[in-house]
């Protein structure tokens, strides 16, 4: 009987088993590639053509567990098989929880090897596509453009409530990517002066010798090209919000302009002889710590405090992961309008990977990825879409996994060392003996 020839590629670090596997595999006409670790293993699937994956378990340094891991989000269509000469119930849920679909246990005939890859290419084919779903989220809700269903939420708009039909200068601290404008624009435009202008500067963004042309106006003839008489932004905010965001970029010389105007609620246009009034509410924001900036000099202490009225901290996405869905599925919804596209669905894997990822980059990373997602797929966002640094990934080298004992070791010789060597005192910390703590940094 001639069977179609697949390729199968086998991992384990016994030289034998492999050569025993591989002679069995050839003899039903299959193609085989063969690596002895993790890492060459790797090698093989991003440069070969593999139809079926067989690992063991229990291999030195990088484990099968972690190769099922990293195989599963970037190969998800390659079935997995997985050897082992010792069986537990532990290794194998933790195996199927992994991304295998079948489990055999040394030593294994060949008849029973040839059964299993059949069973599970027959399986593969008809299981191509992860179970799919809308993500639709209960209990969602909204305030000014904000969307949320966390505490955080539930404190912030209780805190923009409060805040919004007031004149307080307020400060929006946090992480880049938290949504700081967000807040901002929803302040202004939930308060009574939502009629009124909302105006946004880049206190990075301006060059030095025009930054006081841009916030407050010139006359003209005041300067080479000052043609005309022309208004600031703060002039332009009138009776409404100015916000300066990352103001911790601003110059020193453009801070003490903006506590003139903060503290004298007036401006004075470049080359003009008398000031004049403004009614503006401010609210700056920024990524970096003032508090630190001041003790260091880069940031004026009494601009500090006069921007400091109300201060709203803003939360790393990583720290309320039970919005990111709520999050994911506004983004969805809105690429899937902007491409004119049936509503997106997300597989449960690829829920999993960007649910575990830490999105440094917060909720702007989120809304990239999101927006790439759509673009990439037809109806239904799966593995083979998502991003490769999202994914699981392995260190190259086998060397940095250290064994029990070394671990053990290198604590407490940390330990020793804030204890200025005091071993009595270690051992203490520890909550060992004196003679166990000897006997393991030999």
């Amino acid at each position: 009987m001639t069977f179609k020839k697949e390729n199968i590629l086998v991992v384990d670090d016994n030289n034998d088993m492999l050569d025993l596997i591989q002679r069995q595999l050839k003899s039903f006409n299959y193609r085989t590639y063969k690596a002895s670790s993790v890492n060459e293993a790797i090698e093989v699937l991003k440069n070969s053509d593999i139809d079926l994956l067989i690992s063991d378990l229990n291999m030195p340094n990088i484990n099968g567990i972690e190769l099922l891991k990293y195989s599963e989000e970037h190969y998800p269509a390659i079935p997995k098989l997985v050897i082992s000469g010792i069986p537990s119930v532990y290794n194998i849920v933790n195996a199927i929880k992994s991304g295998a679909l079948d489990y055999l246990t040394k030593p294994f005939t060949s008849d029973e090897l040839h059964k299993a890859i059949l069973d599970l290419l027959k399986k593969s084919s008809h299981t191509s596509k992860t179970s799919a779903s809308f993500l639709g989220i209960n209990d969602e809700k909204s305030y000014g453009g904000l969307i949320g269903n966390s505490t955080h939420f539930k404190d912030l708009v209780e805190i923009i409530t409060r805040v919004k039909d007031t004149k307080a200068n307020i400060l929006i601290e946090g992480e880049s990517g938290t949504g700081k404008e967000m807040i901002a624009r929803a302040i202004h435009f939930t308060s009574k002066l939502s009629d009124k202008p909302f105006i946004v500067v880049n206190c990075g963004g301006i060059p030095e010798n025009l930054i006081e042309s841009e916030l407050f106006g010139h006359v003209k003839g005041s300067f080479t090209g000052a043609s005309e008489n022309r208004i600031g932004l703060f002039q332009s905010a009138s009776g409404g919000t100015i916000f300066l965001d990352e103001i911790g970029n601003a110059s020193l010389a453009v801070q003490i302009k903006l506590l003139r105007v903060i503290q004298e609620k007036e401006i004075m246009r470049v080359g003009a002889t008398k000031s004049e009034k403004i009614d503006v509410r401010i609210i700056s924001a920024t990524n970096s710590n003032l508090e630190d900036m001041v003790l260091k000099g880069s940031f004026r202490e009494d601009l500090y405090y006069r921007l400091n009225v109300i201060t709203i901290q803003t939360i790393p996405l990583r720290d309320r992961k039970e919005e990111l869905l709520t999050l994911m599925n506004l983004f969805i919804e809105k690429y899937s309008v902007e491409y004119n596209k049936s509503t997106i669905q997300i597989n449960e894997k690829a829920i999993e990977v960007l649910m575990r990822y830490s999105w440094p980059g917060n909720i702007r990373e989120l809304e990239n990825v999101v927006h790439r997602l759509v673009i990439m797929c037809d109806d239904t966002i799966s593995l083979q879409h998502i991003p490769e640094n999202l994914k699981y990934h392995i260190a190259s080298s086998d060397t940095i996994f250290k064994s029990l004992k070394e671990y053990e070791k290198e604590q407490i010789l940390k330990v020793l060392e804030a204890v200025n060597n005091n071993k009595t005192k270690a051992a203490q910390i520890l909550q060992i003996d004196r003679k166990t703590l000897n006997q393991k940094i030999l």
